[in-house]
């Protein structure tokens, strides 16, 4: 598998900002999960290296990246993308299911704002 390219939007300290092109590019949360592994910053990391640094079980991560989508294989649970996103150092997933919501940023603040 060819390891893709993309312009890191200049966070050092937590993981970078994908670019909206590759958001779109996911047509499923399966498909986010593994183009956001795609696009990892380290182009040497094992799957190996990714369940250690990021408190995952070794076969898990082997479902949660495999091609095929057949229901029996597990998804990568929503407790786990935070953990996931910053080993990786992309937050892909993350831009992948707000976009599904059609959330913004500012309508989100502006909600938990009206909260406050």
């Amino acid at each position: 598998m060819n390891q893709l390219e993309f312009p890191l939007m200049g966070r050092i300290d937590a993981p970078s900002v994908a670019p909206q092109q590759w958001v779109r590019a996911a047509t499923s949360y399966r498909e986010a999960v593994r183009l956001c592994w795609r696009l990892r910053r380290v182009a040497y990391m094992t799957r190996q290296q990714l369940a250690s640094e990021a408190e995952l079980y070794p076969q898990h991560v082997t479902d949660y990246l495999h091609e095929d989508d057949k229901p029996s294989r597990r998804d990568l649970p929503a407790s786990a993308v935070a953990r996931f996103e910053a080993v990786v150092g992309n937050t892909l997933i993350s831009q992948w299911l707000a976009a599904q919501s059609k959330l913004t940023v500012l309508e989100e603040m502006t909600a938990t704002r009206a909260f406050a």
